[in-house]
């Protein structure tokens, strides 16, 4: 078995494997400055953005034969599919949580209503009822007074 010694040494190489990090010349400015640039965004166009919304609607999750079909059909890379299926079903997610919310929202606000609406009703019989009360005392009076004539005969 090699190791990674053996192979270094075999190169010819005569330099250590590890230096200090003060060495100023590493030669990674290229690699440094190549893995930081921006990749250019590609843009799919509109044939292919509408193809990919016929193909949601049927069915969102994405398996993966048919992420291959989409990308040899639409001629992008499989990655480029899948990370789609992965941003579209986000977004209808997103709209599915807005929409339930808005029936959540609609719900409360009837129940409110209603809620609003007994409570001015409660404090409209209320009002008749504190109205009525001396009647009710002095009708309880006179009742009272009937009821114990009539035992006392």
């Amino acid at each position: 078995m090699m190791s990674f010694e053996d192979v270094h040494q075999a190169n010819g190489s005569t330099r250590p494997f590890f230096r200090s990090f003060d060495h100023e010349d590493n030669g990674d400015d290229d690699l440094d400055e190549y893995f930081h640039q921006p990749e250019k965004k590609r843009r799919l166009t509109v044939d292919q953005v509408q193809f990919l919304e016929k193909s949601f609607e049927l069915e969102n999750k994405l398996e993966p034969e048919r992420k291959i079909q989409l990308a040899k059909d639409l001629g992008l890379q499989p990655r480029q599919v899948a990370i789609w299926f992965q941003n579209r079903r986000a977004r209808w997610k997103t709209k599915q949580l807005e929409k339930d919310y808005d029936v959540l929202q609609s719900s409360y606000n009837s129940l409110k209503a209603d809620y609003d609406n007994l409570l001015k009703e409660k404090e409209k019989l209320k009002a008749e009822v504190n109205k009525l009360h001396p009647f009710f005392r002095e009708f309880n009076i006179l009742a009272a007074i009937r009821i114990s004539s009539i035992e006392g005969k």
